[in-house]
């Protein structure tokens, strides 16, 4: 229960205390009596304020690590694609004369092998390579950005031969039918024979069937085969390929198989025969 009057204190309990406090700060002033807890408090102030410091410091330090690092990442990676994209500038520069030369040979060696400077150059766009490797039709597509007008049925050339002739041009596209297509006829001769080979629907393969009792018939497996000039459309004795089988087909004929010349997997540039000037 509270008590409901002040406790009385006497004086001498004042007087006792104030004389004690006296003592004590003369003590203190007189012989420096206090002077090494004073020196404890203040050292324990100074390295409380130090470890403080230090823990601020540390954090603070790791704040501006962990920022330099982000900046060394964030350069690192501008670096990365800075070198990135002179590595690609560079490579298709190489690339763009690579072709530019690859494109001036080319139209030097069809100038010289078709014996006519009025050729025009076409790259590759695509090759239906789904049908081309396991069905009959065998169709490619050249790159024609400025739409330029091309004779259909004229003669397509690819490295050192005629690989087909134009089926079609829309938008800026130029269809050619290659001679291995089903469809495809061709004019041919060698040593031995004059025939309309017929595209065989398998890569690089045409075929002509062969009378037996042709007494000029050889089985020559290896000859060469040249375009005959028949029909107007193809030069005369461009080389097209080499005989690679005879096979029976019936009693008195036999099937002469002939691998072509040229590979369109293998080419990037067309040349074309035409009033136009050159397409690249």
């Amino acid at each position: 229960m509270a008590r409901s009057t002040p406790t009385y204190t006497p004086v001498r309990n004042y007087a006792i205390s104030f004389f004690l406090s006296a003592l004590l700060l003369f003590s203190d002033i007189s012989y420096g009596a206090f002077a090494p807890l004073r020196g404890f408090v203040t050292a324990s102030t100074l390295y409380a304020q130090m470890i403080s410091r230090g823990i601020f410091e540390g954090i603070s330090a790791t704040f501006s690590s962990f920022h330099a690092n982000k900046n060394l990442i964030q350069e690192n990676k501008e670096l990365k694609e800075q070198i990135l994209k002179i590595r690609t500038t560079d490579f298709i520069n190489k690339k763009d004369n690579q072709e530019k030369i690859q494109i001036i040979n080319f139209h030097k060696d069809l100038i010289n092998s078709l014996k006519n400077k009025d050729v025009a150059i076409y790259e590759i766009a695509s090759i239906d390579l789904r049908n081309y490797l396991c069905c009959s039709t065998h169709r490619i597509f050249l790159r024609n950005d400025e739409n330029v007008s091309v004779g259909k049925n004229s003669p397509v050339f690819a490295g050192e031969s005629f690989i087909g002739q134009i089926k079609d041009s829309y938008l800026n596209f130029i269809e050619v039918i290659l001679f291995s297509d089903f469809n495809h006829v061709l004019p041919i001769k060698s040593n031995f024979l004059y025939c309309d080979a017929k595209g065989k629907g398998k890569p690089m393969l045409i075929s002509c069937k062969v009378n037996k009792t042709n007494k000029n018939f050889n089985y020559q497996i290896g000859d060469t085969v040249y375009t005959s000039g028949l029909g107007g459309i193809f030069l005369k004795d461009i080389e097209i390929g080499f005989i690679s089988a005879i096979d029976s087909f019936s009693i008195d004929e036999v099937e002469v198989l002939i691998t072509l010349k040229a590979n369109p997997l293998e080419e990037t540039f067309y040349g074309i025969m035409g009033e136009e000037a050159d397409e690249i």
